[in-house]
């Protein structure tokens, strides 16, 4: 498996850092904050945007909407979609088989709370997040509900 002791050394070192990584503690200083599900988007190996192939979504067809999706914040930076988030963006970071690689890289959605709908755009992935599940922007989650709610249930779809 290992050409030498060398690679070994510097494959199990690589793992050690990512695994350190993985493990700063809650309440640690993330760059993109840490959510109230205790999600950081800091460890996401980060992709440009997708180079226009239509990718599958699993069946899941564009226009259909995704019902009791679990919705928390974080603070928007750096995104996986390759740029930086203004703090004042309603963006949102979808679950890793939502986001499919970058396939949905700038795409708008429609998210919803309470009767309320706002415009939003996928600039993220949401490492923690499972099937619709999504984190919200700091901004975009206190257009529809308190920030001190910490998780809310809504909907969402892509326009």
């Amino acid at each position: 498996m290992f050409n030498s002791s060398r690679s070994f050394l510097l494959t199990l070192l690589s793992l050690t850092a990512v695994a350190l990584v993985g493990a700063a503690p809650h309440g640690a200083s993330y760059s993109h904050g840490q959510p109230p599900n205790g999600v950081a988007h800091t460890h996401i190996q980060r992709h440009g945007v997708h180079n226009g192939t239509a990718l599958s979504l699993g069946g899941r067809a564009h226009g259909k909407r995704f019902d009791n999706a679990r919705f928390t914040f974080y603070d928007a930076g750096e995104n996986a979609c390759g740029s930086v988030d203004d703090g004042n963006a309603f963006v949102i970071a979808l679950s890793p088989s939502m986001y499919n690689n970058g396939a949905h890289c700038y795409k708008q959605v429609t998210v919803e709370y309470k009767g309320k709908q706002v415009q939003a755009t996928v600039t993220d992935e949401c490492p923690g997040c499972n099937d619709v599940q999504a984190d919200l922007s700091r901004p975009l989650f206190a257009a529809l509900a308190p920030l001190d709610e910490g998780e809310i249930f809504g909907s969402w779809w892509f326009d």
